[in-house]
């Protein structure tokens, strides 16, 4: 908890007008000069935490113009609460489908094992809905909200980074200075780059030994009435099957039915958004599997319309500080990442606290952050046993989800909802912001007397 003025609280406005002037945000103790590098899903949002909490910010984006990039996005309970709690709904939930369960279906002849109930059973659980977007979307809605308290800059690509002063130098020899830096350009990361380099090290990407198709198939291309039928129901399908598994749920209030094909990397992948594929790779991959309805579908899918990426992971790094720059996650975790960076650099009083509250930020959120993006990899490996008795002993798990019995996916089993989806960074960020700030100060001596010697 956080003590202000003999008063304490848990720092969090209400959205009733006790944080800021507009009545989501909390106002800042110190206005701060702030960089945000990228415009994804993570800058934007964390861009517009902090320019409605009344910091100048400047975000900076590569790209020449912001397209409609990517698919749909499982927007579970620790995003929405966050997006909520920011007064986004306006924007957000114009766009979303919710869904009701997931069923789970054999990949050979899409035989019912089970379901995992979804909505609503979900936001009364854990607080807070669960629903499906497209990404652009989502991005959209958060550009939009951010636009109006950031400078959001495109065709500004970083070179280079001088973390102490700290600023940033463009590719066209501007430099912009700033009080922070944050690095939020995604997974081919300039500022990850950099500061590896600092540290002497190299940013590999680790491949999982999977990749992924996606893509997605407008309802107006389906004829057969039953296909329809099945597309525009609010539920997820997965297909699960030898070393690959399949997901397709609608988004767009139906109107596109969004898939994502997971498979072993044949080496022609490569860990991008954006690099394309044929509907015949996805054929030569999941050509033999369920006729009645996987099959028909594939075959639907445009051919313009299919994206392929490598799943790869990246070594953990030792730090996500240098200087005064700090780096934040990747998808659902990177909005996590936004309400703990927002709420510390709100409680910043002066600028010589920002190393000290920066280590508070990375202390809440590196662990969790590593830990979540390990389950990722548990939940693909049980998805995808081979035919045999793992695959029948998990199978009969399934069948026995709907009587109340554990679920294999992760992502479906009540204790890992519990661990995944119940948890509030901002609110556990401030139960022990005591503690953190203790640590980080803790942790700046030693740096300084290891740098002494």
């Amino acid at each position: 908890m956080v003590t202000t003025n003999g008063t304490t609280t848990n720092g969090l406005s209400n959205g009733h007008g006790n944080g800021s002037s507009n009545g989501f945000y909390q106002q800042a103790k110190c206005r701060l000069n702030i960089i945000i590098v990228g415009a994804g899903i993570a800058g934007l949002a964390l861009a517009g935490v902090l320019g409605n909490s009344g910091h100048t910010v400047t975000v900076l984006e590569a790209a020449p113009a912001i397209g409609e990039v990517g698919a749909g996005i499982n927007a579970s309970p620790n995003l929405t609460r966050l997006l909520s709690r920011w007064g986004l709904d306006k924007w957000v939930r114009k766009h979303t489908d919710v869904l009701t369960r997931i069923d789970l279906r054999r990949w050979e002849n899409g035989e019912f094992l089970g379901a995992a109930t979804l909505m609503p059973e979900i936001e009364h659980r854990h607080g807070a809905p669960q629903y499906v977007i497209h990404r652009a979307d989502l991005h959209k809605a958060l550009w939009e909200e951010a636009s109006t308290v950031a400078n959001i800059r495109v065709n500004s690509m970083v070179l280079q980074i001088d973390f102490e002063r700290p600023c940033v130098t463009l590719q066209d020899g501007t430099i912009i200075d700033a009080d922070v830096i944050i690095g939020a350009d995604g997974m081919k990361s300039t500022c990850r780059k950099l500061m590896y380099q600092k540290l002497g090290l190299v940013d590999k990407a680790r491949p999982t030994g999977d990749a992924a198709f996606r893509a997605m198939i407008p309802l107006d291309t389906v004829t057969d009435p039953e296909l329809r039928k099945f597309m525009t129901e609010p539920i997820a399908t997965r297909w699960m099957g030898p070393d690959r598994h399949v997901q397709g749920y609608p988004i767009r209030h139906g109107n596109l039915y969004n898939m994502v094909l997971v498979h072993p990397d044949t080496g022609i992948s490569v860990e991008s958004w954006n690099a394309h594929a044929s509907k015949q790779e996805i054929l030569d991959h999941f050509g033999n599997w369920e006729s009645t309805r996987l099959r028909k579908l594939v075959e639907l899918i445009p051919d313009e319309n299919v994206m392929k990426w490598q799943l790869c992971d990246h070594e953990n790094l030792p730090t996500w500080i240098m200087g005064k720059m700090v780096l934040m996650g990747d998808a659902s975790q990177a909005i996590e990442d936004a309400g703990v960076l927002g709420v510390a650099i709100n409680h910043i009083f002066a600028r010589e606290e920002i190393p000290i509250m920066l280590k508070a930020y990375e202390l809440a959120r590196k662990s969790r952050a590593e830990q979540v993006a390990g389950n990722g990899n548990a939940t693909r490996t049980v998805l995808h046993f081979p035919d045999g008795p793992e695959q029948v002993e998990r199978d009969e798990k399934f069948r026995a989800v709907a009587k109340g019995g554990e679920n294999p996916d992760l992502l479906g089993d009540t204790k890992a909802q519990a661990l995944l989806w119940g948890y509030d960074p901002e609110k556990e960020f401030l139960k022990k912001f005591d503690e953190l700030m203790q640590k980080a100060r803790d942790s700046n001596i030693e740096t300084v007397r290891v740098m002494d010697l």
